[in-house]
């Protein structure tokens, strides 16, 4: 190949110019792909399929006017035979045993736990509650995170949902002590036994791939609709960080101190309390930040089976399109997360806040705190505090609707053009795709994305859970469902891997948007959807915005970890070879952070899943519609055989997405 050389002779910058010249035509030269390497990847497998499914679809349009549907015999006596067995548990609640002597005493036990803890923040009235929750923040977390509970507090006053925040906080901490009561015994098991933990590790994995709504309709039919219920869900569904964490911890206290213990004579019960829980202290604490903060936002879904609360507040107000008031609920859940947040995770982290005082103030201090704190309900009390008077409070619902009127006006024609285009050019098209296309044909489909992608378990995995949608007898709404996921899915992957590359190129980009994704980490889903209906109004768009912003934060962070986690050496080499940025990000460092990356994609699918299927309290149909109905009219059957088909959706989309082989982080 012909060089031309640069000013300066052959010798000096010129040289050095034709060796970067040679190294880079040899590294093509080396990178060329070899005829069957296109062969091996399974992207032009992937193609294929969907080319299939596709001519299939057209061949069936243009025969027969469309392809079956999935024969809806077997769903519909499903769904009777469940509304028969809802028809019996009512008829029967007070006379079967099973209930007599356990639900029914398990249901008035944990609405009493709710009600005591409520009417105890009622009897320390707001000045007392606002004071012990303050003290406990600074004790255990410092003054700052102090100041921001005291914050939260005032949001509560101000906004007049002060007795709905201690509803809410009520639940939580009912919730949360059943979820811990049972998950840390069940860590410290898996933490010590391998048996009991593989045994213990797929039922978590399919706890945590069910979407939040597919969780309220079994424990409705067991326990009734409010509190219980409510409590019992939330439990359930912040167990497994609980159970997982303090595994792990246990896991990873040093073999030389068990080992130095166990030559000393000590017993297993001594080697857990003197040793493993001390060493393990920090991580399990930080289990239990992760649990109090999946109860947050599963309380605020629990809303729909009657807990009302901050999220009933919510419920409410988006039924009616109330975008103010819903942003006023939003605001006060919001500080509860982030206050929840930071306190345990100060204490995670191993802050220690007014603890890290000298010896000799500690008790004193404590004293004094007892005292503010009982003068401070006394007072109240003398002078009939109770909760905040509603009528002292900021009401912005009117204000924030008059902005969101004058936003619509502004952004509406764009907004309105963006969501029909997105209908009528994109997920009109893929839902007439999958729900007109042959059943079967789309079973064979998903097979066989399962065999490329993940292989022979992936692809049964793929086949049972299409056939049990289809024989559940919710196929069209199961289809317009996945439509709605992949495409949110598509635009969480395509932002998330660029802003995560993004990321991990600018340090100063980094540290800009790191406070960012914690921040939106820790919302509850329900929040998402407030601005999404400023913006998009009611329907299925507005679902599929609020989707890709929730899911958006754990992706950036895992493209971004991946890529940081490339092997120094590696770069090195390549960039010795005269490889181009591009170059190396495409050829170097997205290959080699490959796990981080399927893991991105399952966890952005997983979530976008359970943010569409939360759609449907704004108008997204389908599934989420399905359950939503069924819990309000007592139509068990197809509230039930929706919830399950989410999971059988869950079950594919994790499974494809996990890859061959591939170290999960």
């Amino acid at each position: 190949m012909a060089v031309t050389t640069p000013p300066g002779g052959s010798g000096g910058p010129g040289r050095v110019y034709r060796d970067r010249e040679d190294r880079r035509t040899r590294t093509r030269e080396r990178t060329r792909r070899d005829p069957g390497a296109l062969l091996r990847s399974p992207w032009p497998w992937a193609l294929l399929t969907v080319a299939v499914l596709v001519a299939g679809h057209w061949i069936a349009r243009l025969a027969w006017g469309g392809g079956p549907g999935f024969p809806t015999g077997t769903g519909e006596r499903f769904m009777a035979w469940l509304d028969g067995v809802y028809a019996w548990i009512v008829v029967n609640r007070n006379d079967s045993p099973l209930f007599l002597y356990f639900f029914n005493y398990v249901s008035v036990g944990l609405g009493s736990a709710v009600v005591l803890i409520n009417r105890f923040l009622e009897f320390l009235t707001w000045p007392g509650v606002t004071v012990l929750g303050t003290i406990l923040a600074w004790r255990v977390a410092g003054w700052r995170v102090a100041l921001l509970v005291l914050s939260t507090f005032g949001v509560f006053a101000l906004t007049g949902l002060w007795d709905e925040s201690m509803r809410t906080l009520a639940l939580i901490v009912t919730s949360v002590s059943i979820a811990l009561l049972f998950g840390i015994p069940l860590g410290v098991l898996a933490g010590r036994s391998d048996r009991f933990q593989r045994a213990v590790r797929p039922v978590l994995d399919f706890m945590q791939i069910m979407p939040a709504f597919a969780y309220l309709l079994p424990f409705v039919l067991l326990f009734g609709i409010g509190d219980p219920a409510a409590a019992v869900v939330t439990a359930v569904y912040a167990i497994p960080p609980a159970v997982r964490i303090t595994a792990l911890a246990i896991r990873e206290v040093p073999q030389g101190a068990i080992e130095a213990t166990t030559s000393l004579g000590s017993t297993p019960w001594q080697i857990l309390t003197k040793v493993q829980l001390p060493g393990a202290r920090r991580t399990i604490l930080l289990g239990v930040n992760q649990t109090i903060m999946l109860a947050v936002s599963m309380v605020v879904i629990a809303s729909v089976i009657g807990a009302g609360g901050l999220g009933d507040a919510i419920y409410q107000a988006l039924s009616k399109v109330n975008v103010g008031q819903a942003l006023q609920a939003g605001l006060a859940i919001v500080m509860l997360a982030i206050a929840m947040d930071r306190v345990t995770g100060a204490v995670g982290h191993g802050s220690r806040g007014a603890a890290a005082i000298p010896e000799r103030y500690r008790l004193p201090l404590l004293g004094a705190d007892l005292i503010v704190l009982i003068t401070t309900v006394s007072v109240s009390r003398l002078l009939g505090a109770g909760g905040w008077p509603r009528d002292v409070s900021i009401d912005i619902s009117g204000p924030v609707n008059a902005f969101e009127a004058w936003l619509q006006a502004v952004l509406g024609p764009l907004t309105t053009a963006l969501g029909a285009w997105t209908l009528d050019w994109v997920l009109g098209p893929l839902s007439t795709l999958l729900g007109g296309s042959p059943w079967w044909l789309v079973v064979l489909c998903a097979t066989a994305l399962g065999w490329i992608f993940a292989g022979p378990r992936a692809a049964l995995v793929s086949a049972g859970s299409f056939l049990a949608v289809g024989l559940l007898g919710v196929w069209a709404n199961a289809m317009d469902t996945l439509s709605q996921v992949l495409v949110a899915s598509v635009l969480t992957v395509a932002l998330g891997v660029a802003a995560g590359v993004l990321m991990s190129r600018s340090d100063v980009f980094a540290a800009i948007l790191r406070p960012v994704l914690d921040a939106m980490q820790t919302l509850p889903p329900f929040v998402y959807l407030i601005p999404a209906v400023a913006l998009f109004g009611i329907g299925r768009v507005p679902a599929l915005v609020a989707a890709v912003i929730f899911a958006l934060p754990p992706v950036i962070r895992l493209v971004d970890d991946g890529i940081r986690g490339v092997s120094p050496a590696a770069l090195e080499a390549a960039v010795s070879q005269g490889s181009t940025r591009w170059q190396l990000l495409t050829k170097v460092e997205l290959p080699l952070a490959r796990g981080s990356l399927l893991l991105a994609v399952n966890q952005g699918l997983i979530l976008v899943l359970s943010m569409v299927v939360m759609g449907a309290l704004v108008g997204a149909g389908s599934l989420g519609f399905d359950v939503v109905f069924g819990l309000a009219q007592n139509e068990l059957g197809l509230g039930l055989a929706s919830g399950l088909a989410i999971v059988c959706l869950g079950l594919f989309l994790d499974r494809v997405t996990q890859g061959r082989k591939v170290q999960r982080a």
